[in-house]
């Protein structure tokens, strides 16, 4: 019996419990969130897909009331705070994996404080940006030959809250961490995020890495759909993702000419339960290793950072309120 742990039942915690609803494999399965409403929302939403659940589950508002052995703890808690759900829950449970939500920590110092915590407790870790479990991604991984340049641009899709993501999948696709960002074009005006508390922002964030190069765009105005642009001297992709699911292909050995297909982006609902039944299968999975994952969070973070300093122009900060 694999005894897991959901910290977080709102929206994006309650599509983790429904894709622990799908697990093949005998599980107990704790839930806890402060707010009695998410819990039963996030109820409701897992009995729509637990027909055939192989287990047992039980919600709680309280730390103290779960089972103190834990196989793996999911925790999807907004960023802010996050290091010390993690300290509180390691100082009550016995922890052997933890899948933490992205964006990982607001303030630079959580970074080396969590992860000396997690070597000191000896707990696996990973951070959820799924794109590097999808097959799409890694079948375009194994076909890229030379330099990439890697863009994503499109509307209102996130540039401070979901740009981690694309700064992963960069990674991903390039094998290196070994990356540096510019916020030059990132745009003055910064708006409130849709949680509250957090902020966002729009324009565009470039990089590079080695022979790499990155470019990352969200436009302020307008409707457009964003799309991904993976170009090298001999393929070039130019990816839709969600509804559309549609990849345009141009490859130097069949002339450049056009190649399209579909494929499925699947939603965090069918992909918890993968990584999940890897990690009690092998003890691993293909989410993105805390280690790496937290040099690209600070990469992103401290660019982010620097920008908010250049505006501001007041002391010195360390934190940037994005989730």
């Amino acid at each position: 019996m694999i005894n897991i742990l959901l910290i977080g039942a709102g929206q994006l915690g309650s599509r983790h419990l429904q894709a622990l609803a799908l697990l093949k494999i005998p599980v107990t399965i704790q839930v806890i969130d402060l707010s009695q409403e998410s819990l039963q929302i996030a109820e409701i939403r897992f009995k729509e897909v637990a027909d055939s659940f192989n287990g047992t589950i039980s919600f709680h508002t309280s730390m103290s009331e779960i089972n103190p052995i834990i196989d793996v703890a999911i925790i999807a808690t907004n960023s802010n705070g996050r290091r010390t759900i993690v300290e509180k829950l390691t100082s009550l449970a016995t922890v052997k994996n933890i899948i933490f939500e992205k964006f990982l920590f607001t303030n630079i110092d959580d970074y080396a404080a969590v992860t000396a915590l997690l070597e000191k407790k000896k707990i696996s870790a990973w951070v959820n940006c799924p794109r590097r479990m999808m097959s799409i991604y890694q079948e375009i991984r194994n076909e890229l030959i030379g330099p990439i340049q890697f863009s994503a641009i499109g509307s209102s899709w996130g540039l401070g809250c979901n740009g981690i993501h694309f700064l992963d999948l960069f990674a991903y696709l390039t094998n290196s961490t070994e990356i540096i960002l510019s916020n030059n074009l990132i745009d003055k005006k910064i708006i409130d995020s849709k949680r509250s508390g957090y902020i966002e922002f729009t324009g565009t964030i470039t990089g590079y890495s080695s022979n790499h190069s990155f470019h990352i765009t969200s436009y302020a105005t307008a409707n457009s759909p964003l799309q991904l642009i993976i170009d090298t001297p001999t393929i070039r992709y130019v990816i839709f993702e969600g509804s559309l699911g549609k990849v345009l292909k141009y490859t130097a050995k069949n002339n450049w000419q056009l190649e399209e297909f579909t494929f499925e982006m699947p939603f965090q609902s069918k992909l918890t339960n993968v990584a999940v039944t890897q990690i009690a299968v092998s003890g691993s999975c293909e989410l993105t290793p805390f280690i790496e994952s937290s040099k690209l969070h600070l990469v992103f973070l401290n660019n982010l950072i620097s920008f908010l300093q250049t505006e501001i122009k007041n002391n010195p900060i360390r934190e940037c309120m994005i989730t």
